[in-house]
């Protein structure tokens, strides 16, 4: 299953669909099939995948490494994404309770304790300052927000007679 849970939150993995170039590679490496597409975008089937992480590295965009924490009732439907001209924006922290997105563990390692048996400060949800530069990191945990180099423009005509360099010596 796409889904690493720490009480009722889990990380779903997404496509972005800005970012993909539609070239099938994903679906194609996918040993499981959980990754389909219509005539708009590609999508993860969040009941199929097993998180091998086998799409990612032949990905040439970097457009599938994206993740969401979130409550797992509000998991997103293949249905909905394939409706997706961009991703959702992450969740706030204070909507991601019970549990915190940042100790991730499987399904199999969740310990099925009522929250009335944890320690008051367990079970509320805690306030973090958040710096800049930690803000930074944030993001790029979650998923990435900016689009890796290899989805810019294609470079043409860098060389030539009227070019600044007109040729390069190896």
């Amino acid at each position: 299953m796409d889904t690493a849970v720490t009480g009722g939150v889990i990380r779903q993995h997404l496509i972005d669909p800005e970012i993909c170039i539609r070239c099938n590679t994903c679906e194609a490496t996918c040993p499981v099939g959980a990754i389909t597409h219509d005539d708009r975008n590609y999508v993860v089937d969040a009941g199929k995948c097993n998180l091998c992480m086998a799409c990612i590295a032949p990905c040439p965009t970097g457009s599938i490494d994206n993740w969401r924490s979130m409550p797992r009732v509000r998991a997103y439907s293949v249905e909905a994404q394939l409706g997706w001209d961009t991703l959702p924006a992450e969740l706030p922290a204070d909507e991601l309770v019970p549990g915190d997105a940042g100790d991730v563990v499987l399904d199999a390692d969740v310990a099925h304790t009522p929250t009335d048996a944890l320690a008051p400060d367990a079970a509320a949800p805690r306030e973090v300052a958040v710096t800049p530069a930690a803000e930074a990191s944030v993001a790029t945990v979650a998923g990435a927000t900016v689009p890796p180099w290899s989805a810019a423009h294609a470079y043409t005509n860098l060389y030539g007679p009227k070019c600044a360099e007109p040729f390069v010596q190896a």
